[in-house]
């Protein structure tokens, strides 16, 4: 069985008890990783650059910054980084809208057992394009 690689997942995300969760959720399902927080554009922006992940988690609702704007930015990527959109409750309209923009997937909070395989999904199709 081939080994996954360690993977640099940037959250973009300000409350910390989610934060936990969601780690707990992804070491559960075996996934290695290496994350990153941050919760302003300023701190997106570096993060991006410095940081380089393989996959952005985006909460919604953040007080400055949103998931729409984290997904515009990402989406003029030469090379667009895997985005899913992890939040507590969206409208289906708004969920679409985010898949068309570009977005890999969204999940609920509610819901967190289907975000290994999401992310998973998404570091996939990325490397299917990079061919």
């Amino acid at each position: 069985m081939e080994t996954e690689k360690r993977l640099k997942i940037l959250m973009l995300e300000d409350n910390p008890d989610d934060i936990v969760l969601i780690e707990r959720v992804l070491r559960k399902a075996g996934l290695a990783f290496d994350s990153l927080s941050v919760n302003t554009r300023a701190e997106f922006d570096q993060a991006r650059l410095e940081f380089k992940p393989d996959v952005i988690l985006s909460d919604n609702g953040l007080p400055q910054f949103n998931s729409v704007e984290a997904l515009e930015i990402c989406m003029r990527e030469p090379q667009p980084i895997p985005f899913i959109l992890v939040t507590g409750t969206v409208s289906d309209e708004f969920a679409i809208t985010c898949l068309k923009r570009g977005a890999n997937a969204y999940i609920l909070k509610s819901n967190l057992s289907l975000l290994p395989s999401a992310i998973r999904g998404a570091i996939k199709a990325r490397e299917a394009g990079k061919s």
